[in-house]
């Protein structure tokens, strides 16, 4: 996964995530045995002290003391999973979002799905079929604040967005196929430019984004 942090609108830090059974975003001591996730990558959220106002960087530090045990994040080729852990509350936006019109909160201690793998990439398709402007394949994360609303999201304190790695950079090589195609002869109606490119996520014998590892559990 590719993480990025973003404090008042402003990136502060980003990191792409290396162990395959996923990994715990936190504030606090890093040791991860007091929840049982020892096995899991630790990322702890930047220091707030990059905050340029005074008034901000001390409600960020004070949001800061409800985040202490964090988040749980795991993905895999079906899609992104997380586990609110922290006393804080955090909303969500992404393709498996219940509602688009009102704030979605995540339930402490609750897997949920935030990220459908599959529904993006049918999705991708459809837009690149209609030559619209393709899906976003992030998904959002906000910290203490409802999200998502009217305010504006570079105006939330603490802002994560997270996207799989594997599937942008596929994204990114089936645009750039797509469009070269097009540009020289008209797109087959029996089988998409992009769907030649995009292995059937649902096919056993095709090679594996993500490596399979069980949902968290913990």
């Amino acid at each position: 996964m590719f993480i990025q942090f973003y404090y008042g609108g402003k990136p502060v830090s980003q990191v792409t995530t290396a162990r395959p059974e996923g990994c715990r975003l936190f504030v606090g001591p890093l040791s991860g045995e007091k929840y049982g996730t020892e096995s899991l990558e630790s990322i702890r959220f930047p220091s707030a002290n990059c905050v340029a106002s005074e008034r901000q960087r001390h409600i960020t530090k004070k949001l800061f003391g409800h985040l202490e045990r964090g988040i749980l994040l795991h993905s895999n080729r079906h899609g992104i999973y997380i586990k609110r852990l922290c006393q804080g509350r955090v909303f969500w936006s992404g393709n498996c979002m219940p509602y688009k019109d009102r704030p979605t909160k995540l339930e402490r201690d609750e897997v949920v799905k935030i990220f459908d793998t599959n529904q993006y990439i049918r999705d991708f398709q459809q837009c690149c079929a209609s030559q619209l402007r393709p899906p976003d394949g992030r998904v959002t994360l906000c910290f203490g604040e409802e999200f998502p609303d009217a305010t504006p999201v570079h105006m939330k304190l603490i802002i994560v967005q997270i996207e799989q790695v594997g599937l942008k950079q596929l994204m990114d090589n089936s645009l750039k196929s797509y469009n070269a195609t097009s540009s020289h002869s008209l797109p087959d109606p029996q089988m998409d430019p992009v769907q030649r490119l995009i292995p059937d996520p649902c096919t056993t014998h095709q090679r594996a984004f993500y490596r399979e590892t069980p949902q968290i559990t913990v």
